[in-house]
């Protein structure tokens, strides 16, 4: 009944948004963000409206001329109210493809704070990306690209500052500045300092029995209250030099963490040991990271109109962590100790071209991986699989790619490309080389797609993706997470590859994106009771073949100062997994609508619903929720004033259950979501030069 349900919901919000988008047209052939300019000519008065969001081949292109979102100050912000965008988990996200890669004039975003400190102003237009193109990573599911406008000369400087107010006070600040000479040259740098900080209260449960032994069922419920705060800071510099046609230039980057602290008092309740029914535990997490990056770049006009683009990348980073668990006045402790050392050498070379109407694309980039790792854990009960070790893994990775641009006319456009990787690893434990985890493969990539706009925009296309998994998840510590559950890694894991189908749809202010997938070797966390240890334990895994189908539609519109857009995913699969085995077939969907409110006096009001409603994707099953969220922004000359209050009714919760093998647990997590903040932003001559180097490979930038 629920998929009834939800089948005639999906139904009604796709008929009456068209039908709302068809009594809106007579009114403007505008969408949500379409703006109206007037002007007097020879006593008439002529009214112009202009499209903002237009759909594309591989997603959608919103402009920024004349758009009211171009005033929320910072890009960070100003993304948040676009279409498509879902920030339900506190980050950026497309609507059902996940985190993308974001990149600032072909130059990638390495970190959040790049964001802050653009000026939305000085934004030319954003393109969404759903199905990237063959030189982008194997594993990127989508891209959002950002151009600026051109830049002017002379010096320029924005300063933000931001205050949050939840369960615990949050404050940041950055500095970005810039000077630009007409002979071409642009000096820049980039400073951020930023404290967070959340308190929750959560709930985990364990539901589990030992197979072989009995049919006797234990339970055990953990109710704890978390609290953690933690401080960053981060700085950039360098140079890019515009000569003729060419730019070169280099870009140092440096972030560091130097302390991040949690903490959780919880209390346990447990059948499943003898010697005590109640368990109060203390767990004290202190870490800090720090990471260095080199970008250097060339962009060359070659003779025959023949683009060349080298980039080269070089990354190094250290990460430290001490956890230390106290059991009933530390009658029982557990202690855990974590470092990890990892280097990347990246280069990639990108050719560009077009003979006649067809763009055509050819590169290569390689990669050279180190990742080392040293861990120590211990206990009061001296378990024996607590002992210290060091694993060390080694990757090179060659890559090419080619891919093609084809219009023959204003109707069809048919686009595709072909990738080939191939990667060596090898893997050690405390020195000694594991063939078996060691792998050599490769993986030919290809993808296609065809597009027609004749009223309405239809395509068509299909892509091959692979995802390997990060560094972390290899690893072979354990870490204390109740006292009947530990989490590990696998350094099994191997990497996953999914074909997916698409056929896309745009007509007037409505868009339908549907994808079929076939899932190879997805990796999820599930749990199980080992009975050699005598504890449950998660893990993550390589999950069997299954299906997903995915449909994400979304409605702008437009009434007067009321601007709202209707946005909604239904996801369903096919997966079957486990000892028992079980199905994971339930429909997942979520809801939202994000309104624009035009207020007199040049004010501006954001309020956004989001919704969850039940269902499963991979083994997790989520019980739903939902939250809303309230902005106002209003520009004064040079000053951006931005006041957000975050779930306004405190109703967000986490609720997910994972049912997998012998153990079914729980979670829930109340708190760290409400909050009020304020952010003030001066600019000073807002347009800039821009650094123009981008990452070589950053789907490996990712894994460590």
């Amino acid at each position: 009944m629920k998929i009834l349900r939800f089948i005639v919901m999906m139904i009604l919000f796709s008929s009456v948004s068209i039908v709302c988008a068809q009594s809106t047209v007579e009114q403007s052939e505008s969408n949500t963000d379409s703006v109206k300019y007037e002007k007097e000519l020879m006593e008439i008065e002529v009214k112009v409206n202009r499209k903002y969001v237009k759909p594309t081949g591989r997603g959608i292109k919103v402009s920024m001329a004349g758009n009211p979102v171009a005033k929320l100050g910072s890009a960070a912000e100003m993304m948040k109210q676009l279409p498509m965008i879902d920030t339900s988990k506190g980050g950026i996200d497309i609507l059902g493809h996940g985190t993308p890669q974001i990149y600032i004039n072909n130059k990638l975003v390495s970190n959040a704070s790049e964001l802050t400190s653009l000026s939305a102003a000085d934004i030319k237009d954003v393109e969404i990306v759903t199905n990237p193109s063959a030189k982008y990573g194997t594993d990127v599911s989508s891209v959002i690209l950002i151009r600026t406008k051109k830049h002017n000369e002379g010096f320029h400087a924005i300063a933000a500052g931001n205050g949050a107010m939840s369960e615990a006070f949050s404050a940041s600040g950055d500095v970005n500045v810039n000077y630009h000479t007409e002979s071409g040259f642009t000096f820049f740098g980039d400073f951020s300092y930023g404290t967070s900080a959340y308190r929750q209260k959560r709930y985990y449960g364990e539901k589990f029995y030992i197979p072989g032994e009995s049919n006797e069922v234990f339970h055990t419920q953990t109710h704890s209250n978390a609290r953690s705060r933690s401080r960053s800071f981060s700085a950039d510099g360098g140079v890019n030099y515009d000569f003729g046609k060419h730019s070169v230039g280099v870009k140092y980057y440096f972030y560091h963490t130097p302390k991040s602290h949690y903490y959780d008092n919880a209390n346990t309740e447990t059948d499943a040991r003898e010697d005590v029914s109640v368990i109060s535990s203390c767990t004290d997490l202190n870490s800090n990271s720090s990471t260095h990056r080199v970008n250097m770049f060339g962009d060359f006009a070659l003779p025959l109109n023949i683009g060349m683009r080298i980039d080269a990348d070089y990354v190094g980073s250290l990460k430290r962590s001490l956890s230390a668990v106290d059991e009933n006045k530390s009658e029982g402790w557990v202690r855990n100790s974590n470092r990890t050392v990892s280097d990347l050498w990246a280069a990639k070379l990108v050719l560009t071209g077009k003979i006649q109407n067809t763009e055509i694309e050819v590169g290569s980039d390689i990669s050279h991986t180190s990742n080392n790792q040293d861990f120590a854990s211990a206990a009061s009960d001296n378990l024996s699989f607590l002992r210290p070790g060091e694993d060390d893994v080694k990757q090179n990775l060659y890559a090419v790619f080619g891919s093609f641009d084809w219009t023959p006319d204003q109707k069809w456009n048919v686009y595709g490309g072909i990738r080939w990787e191939a990667t060596d690893s090898k893997y050690r434990h405390d020195n000694l080389l594991n063939s078996d985890l060691s792998r050599t493969y490769g993986n030919i990539l290809p993808n296609i797609g065809v597009c027609f706009n004749s009223g309405i925009y239809v395509t068509l296309f299909y892509r091959a993706s692979v995802y390997r998994p990060n560094y972390q998840s290899l690893d072979n510590n354990y870490i204390y997470v109740t006292p009947t559950l530990w989490e590990t890694g696998n350094p099994e894991l191997k990497t996953a590859l999914v074909h997916r189908i698409g056929l896309n749809l745009s007509y007037k202010n409505f868009s339908l994106q549907s994808s079929f997938r076939i899932n190879e070797r997805n990796s999820s966390a599930v749990y199980y009771y080992d009975s050699d240890k005598g504890e449950n334990v998660t893990k993550p895994i390589n999950l069997p073949r299954y299906n997903s189908l995915q449909i994400v539609a979304v409605q702008r519109l437009d009434f007067g100062l009321w601007h709202p857009a209707l946005q909604g995913v239904f996801y369903i699969q096919d997966l079957r997994y486990g000892a028992p085995r079980r199905k994971y077939d339930k429909p997942l969907y979520t809801l939202s609508m994000n309104n624009r409110f035009d207020i007199p006096g040049g004010i501006y009001a954001y309020l956004n619903i989001f919704g969850m409603g039940t269902g499963n994707q991979d083994v997790v099953y989520s019980h739903g929720a939902w939250m809303a969220s309230l902005t106002l922004n209003k520009s004064w000359k040079r000053w951006t004033f931005i006041l957000s209050a975050n779930d306004l009714f405190g109703t967000w919760r986490q609720p997910f259950d994972t049912e997998t093998n012998t153990v079914a647990y729980s979670s829930n997590r109340e708190g760290g979501s409400q909050s009020v903040s304020l952010s003030i932003r001066y600019t000073m001559n807002s347009a800039k030069g821009k650094y123009k180097g981008k990452t070589a490979r950053q789907d490996e930038i990712d894994r460590l």
